[in-house]
């Protein structure tokens, strides 16, 4: 993880010490206050989307200053977001049977002991310290399948009944911590590099899509040139004129097409302020990319979606989905 968002959420007194960005409103100084957020943190945070994105940035004199509020938009953001998810659930052998949510994840309790048990991330937490029980994020991909089943309906056993059950798999141990605390700022943490990465994506995108344009713009121009300088000598009186003419407009056409859409992009020397703008544009409005969402769903101990209504052999259970647009899109639990 990125040293210079270790300690994003410090103290309010580090952060009422400090010197707040003279853009920033009472409103957003209020929120950078409740969420412990100080003026160097955000200039650590800008660092690390620059560090992330597109280190040319910094070849724009002041893109501190113009990516700033967006940047604490986007850490305020992820605060709020992250309050929001639910508290711990413990998670061990022993509550296996008694906890439905626990009971949900793993198909049975040797599955969950031999999932611990050689978690690399775990190893090396306890090798370091005498804190135990242990605080992790455990990510989960989940699937709804439907299959065919059996239901006992008005005491009959009814065979081939149209059924949902609910699979978690890919199971993922992150950032073991000592303490709840730590650990929502590690979820944090994740989910801005997540948002990082998004921006990285989008911006490779642009790149690419600005080299490709040039590539075809030379190749039509290459094509160009082999058909005009065509006709020398007896390949002259063996080539028909008139389709070389045609030839020749259909590739003018095509440059002018091409040109017209490099000229959409902006030139090699602004492409620095360019990628600033997409970047601010990115992390002004987070919520347009990152989505948490937290439903009920009633499962039974066979991992059967039963109905909502249904008080029948069903356990309601929580589930807290992280979407990061073209990134990640996984269940959280911690």
């Amino acid at each position: 993880m990125n040293n210079r968002l270790k300690h994003i959420y410090i103290t309010l007194s580090d952060l009422l010490g400090g010197k707040l960005f003279a853009g920033h409103d009472k409103d957003m100084a209020k929120r950078m206050a409740s969420a412990r957020l100080s003026h160097k943190d955000v200039l650590d945070a800008i660092e690390s989307v620059v560090d992330g994105t597109e280190p040319k940035i910094r070849y724009v004199s002041n893109y501190k200053k113009l990516l700033e509020k967006a940047v604490t938009t986007s850490l305020l953001y992820l605060d709020e977001l992250v309050n929001k998810i639910a508290g711990t659930v413990a998670i061990s052998h022993k509550n296996f049977a008694s906890d439905p949510q626990v009971h949900a994840y793993f198909s049975s309790a040797n599955e969950l002991t031999n999932f611990f048990s050689v978690s690399s991330e775990l190893k090396s937490f306890f090798a370091y310290t005498q804190y135990e029980p242990a605080y992790t994020i455990l990510c989960m991909n989940h699937d709804d399948k439907t299959i065919l089943g059996m239901e006992m309906q008005n005491d009959v056993l009814v065979r081939d009944v149209m059924q949902t059950a609910v699979k978690f798999s890919e199971h993922k141990v992150m950032s073991p911590a000592a303490s709840e605390e730590e650990i929502r700022e590690a979820i944090k943490l994740c989910i801005f590099e997540g948002l990082i990465t998004y921006a990285l994506k989008k911006l490779i995108g642009l790149k690419g899509e600005y080299r490709e344009l040039q590539v075809q713009r030379d190749s039509l121009r290459s094509r160009l040139r082999s058909r005009k300088a065509k006709g020398v000598g007896i390949s002259q009186l063996l080539s028909s004129a008139n389709e070389d003419d045609g030839e020749c407009d259909g590739l003018l056409e095509q440059i002018v097409e091409t040109e017209d859409e490099l000229k959409k992009l902006p030139p090699q020397w602004e492409l620095p302020n360019y990628y600033t703008e997409e970047v601010n544009t990115i992390f002004e409005h987070p919520e347009e990319f990152i989505r948490l969402e937290s439903r009920f769903v009633n499962i039974n101990n066979m991992g059967i979606k039963v109905s909502d209504k249904s008080s029948k052999d069903g356990d309601c259970i929580r589930l807290d989905e992280l979407t990061i647009d073209n990134v990640l899109k996984l269940s959280l639990i911690h």
